[in-house]
């Protein structure tokens, strides 16, 4: 889950005209796809995307148009978003009870803490939660490579592949922002005792280990099938991403349980920007960068002054004013990245791979 920060006590364009078009840049023509992909499908005349549901041409997609393939159907992206509703829940579920019985064993907790409600973010717990998303983030990857018939490349960006050249380079930007980011919150919350313990050694431990696949496991989730699935019921790359990022910030609000008005402002415009970053760079990278960085230095400074619990607070009255100064930095490093991402040239659309 998307970490917020601590507070009160510590809860923290189109693209380029293509050659040899009159006015177009004499540059290749962009975005057809990659070496080495499967073969495009035919062409079909008429130009356009027909309706939800019907075929589609071979012009290049975005990201959050790219399940509208001669194969969609309306009720791909309805199966899609259901079936990980549900995975979420039932993993949460299952693997919370296995952690309590567990926390219970080990006496980390108590029956009667248990019956009163009074529940404690153990390291067990938190490795729980971890890997319910990651579990999750395997059923996003089946339904988009066996429901919407894609290769696995491409759920990580649309050129087919995962960019490692392109996050090592924002890396050096995003990482040194976000430990700046992660101090002044620090500095202004005042910084508590250090409580290193056996438990802040636990959690230190899950944290480093699982969190980074777990932020990465929402991306996949939320923005890499969720947002296509709801816009593969649209035509157009405006459209598609009007209403992807809309179910798919809603859904990544809903699924971090918050009760504060506050905290589900800070998901919902936690999940636009990862749309929004997703579909101007084309891929998840910068997105799965962004939403590691901040869980994993958060969660470090929570475990490292004993604040786990209250940082994964998001009761009623936790939030307040304050949330707004996170929103702006969230936005302020969107725009950071689609700014390099520009500049880099990133390929932000290509013509689905024709798969069996």
């Amino acid at each position: 889950m998307t970490s917020h920060p601590p507070r009160r006590p510590a809860p923290w364009q189109p693209d380029a005209p293509p050659a040899n078009v009159p006015g177009g840049s004499g540059r290749p023509a962009p975005h057809a796809g990659w070496p080495g992909a499967p073969a495009p499908y035919p062409a079909r005349s008429g130009g356009g995307l027909p309706p939800a549901g019907g075929p589609a041409t071979t012009a290049p997609l975005t990201h959050s148009e790219f399940y509208r393939t001669p194969r969609n159907r309306w009720w791909k992206g309805l199966v899609s978003i259901l079936v990980l509703g549900a995975a979420i829940m039932l993993f949460s579920i299952v693997l919370a009870l296995g952690a309590t019985l567990v926390d219970l064993l080990l006496g980390n907790t108590t029956a009667e803490e248990l019956a009163s409600g009074r529940i404690t973010l153990t390291p067990v717990l938190l490795l729980a939660t971890n890997l319910s998303l990651i579990a999750s983030a395997g059923v996003a990857l089946l339904l988009h490579r066996y429901l919407h018939r894609q290769p696995v490349g491409t759920l990580h960006s649309v050129a087919g592949r995962f960019r490692r050249d392109w996050l090592a380079r924002v890396s050096v930007v995003v990482v040194p922002l976000f430990l700046a980011y992660v101090a002044v919150v620090v500095l202004i919350e005042g910084p508590g005792p250090l409580a290193l313990d056996a438990t802040a050694w636990a959690f230190f431990a899950v944290v480093l280990l699982t969190t980074p696949l777990q932020a990465a496991s929402e991306e996949y989730i939320f923005r890499g099938v969720i947002q296509r699935a709801a816009g593969s019921w649209v035509p157009g790359a405006v459209p598609a991403l009007v209403l992807g990022t809309l179910v798919s910030a809603v859904m990544f609000s809903i699924a971090h349980f918050a009760t504060d008005g506050w905290l589900i402002a800070y998901y919902l415009v936690f999940g636009i920007a990862m749309s929004l970053l997703t579909q101007i760079t084309g891929g998840l990278e910068a997105a799965v960068l962004v939403h590691a960085a901040n869980n994993v230095l958060l969660f470090l400074v929570s475990a490292a002054t004993g604040m786990m619990t209250e940082g994964m607070d998001r009761s009623a009255g936790v939030g307040g004013p304050f949330m707004l100064g996170p929103m702006l930095v969230i936005a302020a490093f969107t725009t950071v990245m689609i700014l390099l991402a520009r500049r880099r040239g990133l390929q932000r659309r290509a013509v689905p791979p024709a798969t069996a």
